[in-house]
């Protein structure tokens, strides 16, 4: 034990944590392509009151994700309105909860202080620190995924239903935030530390009739209503998302992004990534081992569920970085339990706030909003010129989120010149790295974050 780090002090700095990254959440503009695109179907859900399919486009249905993610950006932005805080404001409450239950979970078998270091890493770790405050589907399947552990955990340990039934309710919002990919995470962990401490009497005494029959009333109605409304939605989203998509390389099905292909086992390395700075303690992980005498089943199964998403995505190469976040509170329990045994708390509170305060710097510095994603700046240089010389704003080339996100959807995307409106005014947007050649009846009005404003009179191109 290291009696010199007190319960107070680790309250205070994950409260201030957690504070610090609340406060920021309204401070820089939708940026990502991913944040922007996602904050946008969120309000177009909202604005049209259509709550079982998520829309890509006008008219055009969001097949990649199911909507529990855009559900709770929606309603925060139905209370709140429609700005950044909003919609990043369900992340943070979902990363908050998901701290919630690792400090129990870590207090129930290890202490309270490990608990509380535990929800610190997780917190201040980088994917940790930067997804409670983004627009992401990746923080409601971590919470649900961690809901879904904890409550299997307890049931086959302590036979406690109650808690049994609440990771049946987790497995639920994992199908209703990321699909069949839930069932995955939750059953390649379970199959680890089954196939390893063979308690399988166990296993057989888990409510499966209602935890099952609870986890299909959960996520079955939404599935059978998208499907209904928008048919080959199952297709495309079981087969295409749940099996195309990782097992081929440069898969074109992909009807919303881009394959990303990687090298095999780059997992590992994101997981690396995602856990620094406090990934530089992963060798300490060895001094578990006088543990696992004491607590063999606990430490396995916290093992089980650490390894279970790079695990499981080791052969993939399409892949993102986020994808390890499921897996992170695990790793932060385990090394929270080494932490707080060999670590000076000087060393954990420099740890913990090295992470929040260096993006605070580069958020009231402004190079975070530096950046060609961001097109804010641009909606407000249109929006003030409407007043005297009204028109459309058009993106001639690829679209942009952050615009559509900005411009309450009124922006639009042109893929050529000769496809640009040819009877009324307009006004263009062009990146500077890509210019074209306007046409002398446009002029240019002004530029920000690497994009130029034009206005384009009715006159042919």
């Amino acid at each position: 034990m290291n009696p010199s780090v007190s319960l107070r002090l680790l309250w205070a700095i994950l409260l201030g944590v957690l504070l610090l990254r609340l406060g920021t959440l309204g401070l820089y503009p939708l940026m990502d392509t991913s944040e922007a695109r996602y904050a946008e179907i969120a309000r177009k859900m909202l604005v049209s009151n259509d709550w079982i399919t998520p829309m890509f486009d006008h008219d055009v249905p969001f097949w990649g994700k199911p909507p529990l993610s855009f559900w709770v950006q929606a309603l925060s932005m139905k209370v709140l309105g429609i700005q950044e805080f909003a919609s990043r404001f369900s992340s943070w409450l979902l990363h908050v909860a998901s701290c919630l239950l690792i400090v129990h979970f870590a207090r129930q078998e290890r202490s309270l202080q490990v608990g509380l270091i535990a929800a610190i890493i997780y917190s201040t770790c980088t994917l940790g620190f930067l997804s409670s405050g983004a627009v992401l589907t990746d923080v409601a399947l971590a919470f649900a995924l961690t809901l879904a552990h904890l409550g299997m955990w307890r049931g086959l340990m302590h036979g406690d239903r109650g808690w049994a039934l609440a990771g049946f309710f987790g497995l639920g919002l994992g199908l209703l935030a990321k699909g069949p990919l839930a069932l995955v995470l939750i059953a390649l962990p379970a199959a680890i530390w089954l196939a390893i401490t063979a308690h399988w009497r166990r296993l057989l005494g888990l409510p499966w009739l209602r935890g099952g029959a609870l986890t299909l009333a959960v996520a079955l109605p939404w599935y059978w209503l998208a499907e209904q409304k928008t048919p080959g939605f199952l297709e495309y989203f079981i087969v295409g998302e749940h099996l195309s998509r990782y097992v081929i390389s440069q898969w074109q099905g992909d009807l919303y992004g881009s394959a990303h292909a990687e090298p095999i086992g780059m997992i590992w390395l994101h997981l690396l990534g995602g856990l620094m700075p406090w990934a530089l303690f992963l060798p300490l992980l060895v001094k578990l081992r006088g543990q696992l005498g004491a607590q063999p089943e606990y430490f396995i199964f916290v093992m089980a569920w650490a390894i279970s998403a790079p695990l499981f995505f080791t052969m993939s190469t399409n892949i993102l970085w986020t994808y390890i976040l499921p897996t992170l509170p695990a790793w932060s329990v385990l090394l929270a339990d080494v932490i707080y045994r060999h670590m000076r708390p000087a060393v954990i509170v420099a740890l913990a706030l090295a992470l929040p305060l260096a993006g605070c710097g580069l958020i009231i510095s402004g190079k975070v909003a530096d950046r060609p994603q961001n097109q804010k700046a641009i909606v407000a240089l249109w929006k003030a010129q409407q007043a005297a010389t009204p028109g459309d704003l058009i993106y001639l080339g690829s679209r942009s989120y952050s615009a559509e996100f900005y411009s309450a959807g009124w922006a639009r995307h042109s893929k050529s010149l000769q496809q640009l409106p040819k009877t009324e005014g307009f006004y263009l947007v062009q990146r500077l790295d890509k210019l074209q050649p306007l046409p002398p009846t446009c002029h240019t009005v002004g530029q920000a974050n690497g994009s130029q404003l034009h206005y384009c009179r009715a006159v042919e191109l």
